[in-house]
């Protein structure tokens, strides 16, 4: 009799344990959660003080998978509230001249400034990878839970709501990504995200040019003050422009992640700079 009383205690207490763990969220839950967090993330960008080395790569190639244009450039990058300060140390792994340090950040300065003008011409308000409008464009379905760089994740798929439709090239390119976002169960930060395109992207049915191929894919990690960035970007690009075709490979690594201290009020802030892909 002790013996019986004993498993049916444990398996009472069992069932008590069960019904105490908390129920799995839906794909829709994920997401939600995700869209809160990404609201709240001007508050904390504007807290941050943080440096880093970003490395970016850009290869281009012919049809044939000779190599045409190749540039890489590192810079080191001091990142205060949503202002960030850029250096380039390199230029194609040499040090750069004092004209072409200067035309690197120009550019980079013109490449930002253009997508904050684009990014605020009636698009929701959100950081810079993770436009609420972007991540409303798909249907989720929740695959499992993964581990990502030590942290337990939701992984789920997704698929574009309107496949191909658009007011413009990029509306129609987003519609046509597909594939799975990884979202940490912790905090519901995104944590990564792996895409590709789903159909042909035609420019005006084909004439002027197409996408073939558009591979896309993000991860991102968490610092020890719970703090998230971008760690590696790559993108590849297959396509025709004119009777010209084309393969880009763009790769943009962030590493040696470093508090640093907040500036005094009355020291020289760093020049003014949109945001892109710091975060």
């Amino acid at each position: 009799m002790g013996r019986w009383w004993l498993l049916f205690w444990a398996l009472g207490l069992a069932g008590l344990c069960r019904a105490a763990e908390p129920s799995p969220l839906t794909a829709d839950q994920v997401i939600e959660k995700l869209l809160e967090r990404s609201r709240s993330t001007p508050d904390r960008i504007a807290a941050q003080c943080h440096g880093c080395t970003r490395v970016s790569l850009i290869e281009e190639r012919d049809s044939h998978g000779e190599l045409k244009e190749r540039v890489s450039r590192e810079f080191e990058v001091e990142l205060h509230g949503a202002r960030q300060q850029l250096r380039l140390l390199r230029l194609n792994d040499r040090s750069p001249t004092e004209k072409e340090a200067k035309r690197e950040l120009e550019h980079e300065a013109e490449v930002r400034k253009d997508y904050s003008e684009r990014k605020g011409r009636g698009r929701a308000k959100g950081p810079d990878f993770l436009d609420e409008a972007i991540l409303l464009r798909y249907r989720y379905e929740l695959v499992g839970m993964e581990t990502n760089n030590g942290r337990a994740s939701y992984l789920l798929k997704f698929q574009p709501k309107f496949k191909g439709t658009g007011k413009d090239i990029q509306d129609r390119a987003l519609n046509l990504l597909a594939g799975r976002i990884w979202v940490d169960a912790g905090e519901f930060e995104l944590a990564g995200v792996d895409a590709q395109l789903v159909d042909r992207l035609e420019v005006l049915a084909g004439i002027v040019g197409d996408l073939e191929r558009l591979d896309f894919t993000l991860d991102r990690c968490r610092l020890e003050d719970g703090f998230w960035f971008n760690r590696t970007l790559k993108l590849r690009l297959d396509g025709r422009k004119l009777m010209s075709h084309f393969r880009v490979n763009s790769v943009i690594e962030q590493r040696d992640f470093k508090r640093l201290a907040k500036p005094s009020p009355t020291s020289e802030a760093p020049a003014e700079e949109p945001r892109r892909a710091s975060r």
